[in-house]
């Protein structure tokens, strides 16, 4: 999902202002990483990643859920039959070019290593075989580069099908679901049945191997685009849903329908928009925010001001091109929206801003929007509450 050689990381961002806008009210994303936890954090800071309601880390061995990232001790507890860790490490340690990973990658159900690829193929062999005969473990190579060794139990796609039985029995299930993969461990997630997969355009070669040797492949995209820009792809494919960008669309949603998640999406597109230069310093073009701003509305800073949001609006006026030529990301994350009375709503959210070489800051925020017939999501602002986050 991430494209490590993209440092705008424009595909991401597309795609989260895409999710956040159009999908995350009646959608469940999923995350399904190869890393621990800890290296999924770390990620984290570093790029503009949505917070996922569920991610399974460790090629499979765990699942968490929300925010807190609370783990599903079930889970655990499903893996533990017939695994023995100690006897996995033990045959290891037999195999002189095996060389583990580090320690954060070292799970209570995963056992981690690096193995280059003109010696991958005897190692598997030979540790297959040692294992085979004591224990029932699966081995995964990915990436050209790590072999993960797995309960036979555990895996990406048996963790995911684990998910949505548990979605089936809780009365969550979704009626659509849609997987996407790049490497080696991702193979088990286009086996679940009933699911569309997606192969991004940068896969690597052990999963288009794959792909090119299974007969049966109607339910798989392999996509032209890599990384999130692939899954966007996919959601056009397969007609899951919107597939354009808020980014990229001329503004406003198009059937007139009052969507305060969408204005806050928006927004935030074009205050980016608006700092980088990218949007004429017209009053015309400025009229996109102020057209939606109610006369009486207000707007509550971090360090407890209390001003007119219209008269607030003159300092972001006076900031058009103060990014011009300079990378910049903004996005937000985790909108949540309830109507209190008819045409009235309360909308939270998470705001995240980035400039180059720079830590991340992130704000939560509050905002009371009420029905404006004519306006371009159908929502005007009434009432802003801003709050920073505690740097982690």
């Amino acid at each position: 999902m991430v494209d490590h050689k993209d440092q705008t990381h424009s595909s991401l961002l597309d795609f989260a202002s895409l999710w956040e806008a159009e999908y995350s009210r009646d959608c469940h994303l999923v995350f399904s990483s190869g890393r621990s936890p800890e290296k999924y954090l770390d990620l984290r800071r570093q790029v503009p990643l949505l917070t996922p309601d569920t991610i399974i880390c460790s090629v499979g061995t765990e699942i968490r859920y929300g925010p807190s990232m609370t783990p599903d001790n079930g889970w655990e507890e499903h893996l533990d039959e017939g695994w023995n860790r100690e006897i996995i490490v033990e045959e290891a340690k037999k195999i002189a070019t095996l060389h583990f990973q580090e320690d954060s990658e070292q799970r209570p159900h995963k056992v981690s290593f690096k193995v280059e690829k003109k010696d991958a193929e005897e190692i598997i062999r030979r540790f297959s075989k040692n294992c085979d005969e004591q224990l029932d473990a699966k081995l995964i190579y990915s990436g050209g580069i790590d072999l993960d060794v797995l309960p036979q139990r555990a895996g990406k796609g048996e963790a995911l099908a684990y998910l949505m039985k548990k979605a089936n029995s809780e009365g969550w299930a979704k009626e659509r679901v849609l997987v996407c993969g790049d490497s080696g461990n991702d193979v088990e997630l286009f086996t679940v049945k009933g699911v569309n997969g997606v192969i991004v355009g940068n896969a690597f070669d052990e999963l288009v191997k794959w792909y090119s040797s299974q007969s049966s492949k109607d339910h798989i995209h392999f996509a032209s685009n890599r990384c999130a820009g692939g899954i966007i792809e996919a959601l056009k494919f397969f007609d899951m849903g919107p597939a354009l960008p808020p980014r990229e669309r001329p503004g406003g949603n198009s059937n007139g329908a009052a969507s305060p998640r969408r204005e806050i999406v928006d927004f935030y597109i074009f205050f980016d928009k608006w700092v980088k230069g990218d949007i004429p310093n017209t009053d015309e073009a400025f009229q996109r925010l102020t057209s939606v701003i109610a006369e009486d509305a207000r707007m509550v800073y971090p360090w407890g001001e209390e001003l007119n949001l219209l008269q607030s609006l003159a300092v972001v006026r006076g900031q058009h091109g103060a990014f011009q030529g300079k990378e910049l990301r903004t996005w937000v994350d985790s909108i949540q929206e309830q109507e209190l009375a008819p045409g009235v709503y309360l909308a939270t959210w998470q705001s995240w801003e980035q400039p180059s070489g720079e830590n991340r800051k992130g704000y939560y925020a509050t905002a009371v929007f009420k029905d404006k017939k004519g306006a371009p999501n159908g929502v005007e602002w009434l009432r802003v509450h801003q709050t920073p986050q505690k740097q982690k």
